[in-house]
């Protein structure tokens, strides 16, 4: 149960910013190509969308996950409350300590949930004709 809140702390917002940002950039590329309906829009569209939905998904929520990773495994935050291992980390490394790894994280975000959309999208589509 360790790290349930910092958990918690990181995939409620990560969600909201991955499914807002997808519907929102979609909905943009939509509206300012013209195209009647979502479903009208080219998957390369929504590959390019899903991409940035990854990226926001990580870089959102990110110090959360610093926290709830340092509680996992760091034997000096066993025990300790969420935002006491926050504070800790803030004051020793200050705001880069909790976005330590954000780059590389949204640099492998980026493709693989262009790619989850992208054949969201595909399957979607095809069920629709069904």
């Amino acid at each position: 149960w360790r790290g349930n809140v910092a958990c918690l702390a990181r995939e409620i917002p990560g969600n909201v910013a991955w499914f807002g940002t997808y519907e929102m950039a979609l909905r943009g590329i939509q509206v300012a190509r013209g195209y009647g309906k979502k479903s009208d829009v080219p998957l390369a569209y929504t590959a390019l969308a899903g991409s940035a939905a990854g990226v926001c998904y990580w870089a959102i929520p990110f110090p959360a996950d610093t926290v709830k990773s340092k509680l996992q495994t760091d034997p000096r935050f066993a025990g300790r409350a969420f935002d006491d291992v926050f504070r800790t980390v803030l004051r020793e490394d200050g705001v880069r300590g909790l976005y330590r790894g954000v780059g590389i994280t949204a640099a492998r975000a980026a493709p693989a949930h262009a790619a989850l959309f992208f054949a969201y999208e595909v399957v979607d589509r095809q069920l629709q004709r069904i």
